[in-house]
């Protein structure tokens, strides 16, 4: 996408009084502090539709506004919805595409697309996200349609009602017909990634407690496929755990790798280049979310949705027979 884009966000109480450049570079970490004040200064940046500068006190209520033309990295935009009523959605997200708007990706997501495509077909409220998967995550995705079964949903995930499973393909043959990991997820402190996290004794600074049991449903020539079972919701859970495990996910470019083949990737990314690096044994990590139970957000009756496994998995695991 290449049209020009108003991006605009509301200043809150939180925010009050920052200066408008130290707003920009905190929340938009895509440009440098020079960037932004030459993008200010050619008048890119308004505060409630007028042009600012860069040491502007930010006042409770102001509306900022920056004018780009976007330049996305490419996604998979085959969004399914598989279930729909007048409260809630359910769609399977495919691999490669960010769920919300992050860095780079902004029209380029799962909710901006699925509000589109709802849109066309006459929906006027809202369309909100009850959960998250990671960007190279596919399958299930619950979309709240009304405030109320937002809310509704929204809770059932942060109180662990929902049930989950997940496909997974793990390096390496795994002897065990089953297993459990446990212990605390945390950031990793001997990483330089700011974002990779580790498994780390319960109680440990900046920790929050997950489990997660995998059953082994095949082994094949050099990986096996688990099936997943989450209780906790962690960010990375299934990805930390495995790697925990010594049997990191098959594609995975952050777990079960060095900090500086994850740079390598970034940097090829942030360069334009999207091809997968020799030492990639897939194009994404192979996690699929396939299926979910919850209750209905009005009736309370538990519903349950399942995903089939998408072809990219299917076509890597038929390789490695």
């Amino acid at each position: 996408m290449t049209e020009e884009t108003t991006l605009s966000s509301r200043v809150t109480s939180q925010i009050t009084g920052m200066r408008l450049i130290d707003f920009l570079c905190s929340r938009f970490k895509y440009h440098s502090r020079k960037e932004w004040i030459e993008i200010i200064q050619a008048g890119k940046v308004t505060v409630n539709g007028r042009p600012s500068n860069p040491d502007y006190a930010l006042k409770k209520n102001d509306t900022v506004s920056y004018s780009v033309v976007l330049r996305e990295p490419p996604v998979d935009t085959n969004i399914v919805i598989i279930h729909e009523e007048d409260t809630f959605l359910v769609a399977c997200k495919p691999g490669n595409l960010p769920s919300h708007a992050d860095g780079n990706f902004i029209k380029n997501t799962f909710i901006y697309i699925l509000r589109r495509m709802v849109a066309d077909r006459g929906h006027g409220g809202p369309i909100k996200l009850a959960h998250r998967l990671d960007r190279e995550t596919s399958g299930l995705m619950v979309v709240g349609k009304t405030d109320d079964a937002h809310r509704t949903l929204v809770r059932q995930f942060e109180e662990g009602s929902v049930d989950k499973e997940y496909l997974a393909v793990a390096r390496g043959v795994i002897a065990d017909d089953a297993f459990e990991v446990g212990g605390a997820i945390a950031p990793d402190p001997d990483s330089s990634i700011s974002i990779r996290k580790k498994v780390v004794p319960a109680g440990a600074p900046g920790s929050r407690p997950a489990s997660t049991r995998f059953e082994t449903a095949e082994r094949l020539r050099d990986v096996t496929l688990l099936r997943c079972f989450p209780a906790t919701g962690r960010t990375n859970q299934i990805r930390v755990h495995l790697a925990h495990a010594g049997h990191s996910l098959a594609g995975d470019k952050l777990y079960g790798r060095t900090d500086e083949e994850f740079l390598e990737f970034v940097r090829s990314a942030r360069a334009g280049n999207f091809g997968p690096l020799p030492w990639m044994d897939a194009p994404r990590h192979l996690l699929h979310a396939a299926k979910l139970s919850f209750s209905h957000p009005v009736t309370g009756k538990r519903v349950m949705f399942e995903s089939s496994m998408p072809e990219d998995m299917r076509s890597y695991i038929e390789r490695s027979r």
